[in-house]
């Protein structure tokens, strides 16, 4: 890294100030700039509700790079404890220290806590040409800090490009989204469809309206929901957790805070039966994008979930001409409806020589499989001309 750019830690996203972070997001292309998950509002939401903290085993610790005393660079970074909220899975890495007596944590990872959305991490004004120095002052710090290694998650292509160049390791996986092909309505929509693919869409959705007759979806945003709406998501949000034995990282005030800092990007469905809420979907939006990222309901009833969280959301992006819908992580059985297999990126530096070697070796096998599952989705497309 020149001597002319230093590195800077910072334990709080508000140690960043807001300006010079909007700052380095208008060098990024529009679409990308708009991506809800990069805003310092919504990094700001996750500390500030301690969804994210340190002892919850998210403390952050962005690398925030200067030139004459002005931010150029920014990477969101955490200190990690544990692997849980990443969805890039690394528990096997770190089983195999354990066997072996060693620590696999704390390690560094620079990433959107609990967001397995592909968009950029690195915040800059730089030119590309300089981006390959601050990945290595990311892992020469986490090396001097005694981490593990460092870890990038879900990067976009044109970083995916230079960090392919820095002797990291590379992580695909596939997931699922739905891509807008000027659409004008959902008929339109499944004209596009293989008949048996359009079948089963509609069979679906007829089945859900005949089992539960009265049911309606309201959308709301951040101005128009309440605070009892987003204390009644909450609830069904958790209520889905406990029910699958999981872990609800987020805040009770999470939801209600994101809406207050993020109006416009924010958004609630509620699906109710005889005017009672009974389950919902929360969405964040950018200008071109939809973004599913949590469900929960009060009642389980045969295709409430495919309509709440696939089909309400593949007519929003329709009726507001977004041009991609992502509805959240892994699941084959989106492929049937509508959603085409995406190859996801991450990158990883291992501290340890011998592991990396080993680790290296394991993942190259692992990406042979990904490849071949995504090259057979893609031979099943739903689409007609596909």
């Amino acid at each position: 890294m020149s001597d002319a750019i230093t590195l800077e830690l910072k334990t709080s996203i508000e140690a960043i100030h807001a300006d010079d972070w909007q700052t380095l997001l208008a060098h990024l292309p529009q679409e990308q700039s708009s991506n809800p998950f990069i805003q310092h509002a919504f990094l700001k939401v996750l500390e500030q509700t301690e969804s994210v903290c340190a002892k919850k085993g998210w403390q952050p610790c962005h690398l925030a790079f200067y030139e004459k005393q002005s931010l150029v660079a920014v990477l969101p970074n955490y200190i990690k404890a544990h692997s849980y909220g990443e969805y890039v899975f690394d528990w096997a890495w770190a089983d195999a220290y354990q066997r072996h007596g060693l620590e696999y944590y704390p390690k560094s990872l620079t990433a959107v806590p609990l967001t397995p959305i592909t968009g950029p991490r690195l915040m800059t004004s730089l030119a590309p040409e300089k981006w390959p120095a601050l990945y290595r002052a990311a892992i020469q710090w986490a090396e001097q800090s005694h981490m593990s290694g460092w870890h990038i998650n879900f990067v976009g292509k044109q970083e995916a490009g230079i960090l392919e160049s820095e002797s990291l390791i590379a992580k695909q996986d596939i997931q699922f989204h739905w891509h807008n092909r000027d659409y004008t309505s959902f008929s339109d929509f499944l004209s596009v469809l293989k008949a048996k693919k359009r079948k089963n869409i509609l069979r679906e959705r007829r089945s859900f309206d005949q089992a539960g007759a009265g049911w309606t979806f309201e959308w709301l945003d951040g101005h128009s929901a309440s605070a009892e709406d987003w204390a009644l998501f909450d609830r069904m949000y958790r209520n889905t957790f406990d029910k699958k034995g999981g872990w609800a990282q987020l805040s009770e005030n999470f939801f209600a805070a994101c809406a207050k800092a993020m109006p416009e990007q924010t958004l609630l469905l509620l699906a109710k039966h005889d005017g009672e809420p009974l389950a919902g979907a929360f969405f964040m939006r950018s200008d071109d994008g939809l973004y599913g990222r949590y469900w929960g309901c009060f009642e389980e009833v045969e295709f409430l979930h495919f309509e709440t969280c696939y089909y309400q959301g593949i007519e929003y992006a329709i009726k507001h001409q977004l041009a991609l819908f992502e509805p959240g992580a892994q699941g084959e059985h989106k492929l049937a409806r509508g959603f085409m297999p995406v190859l996801t990126r991450s990158f990883h530096h291992i501290s340890h020589r011998n592991f990396r070697e080993a680790i290296a070796n394991a993942v190259a096998q692992e990406q042979e499989w990904i490849m071949i599952n995504y090259q057979s989705y893609l031979e099943h497309s739903p689409y007609k001309e596909d």
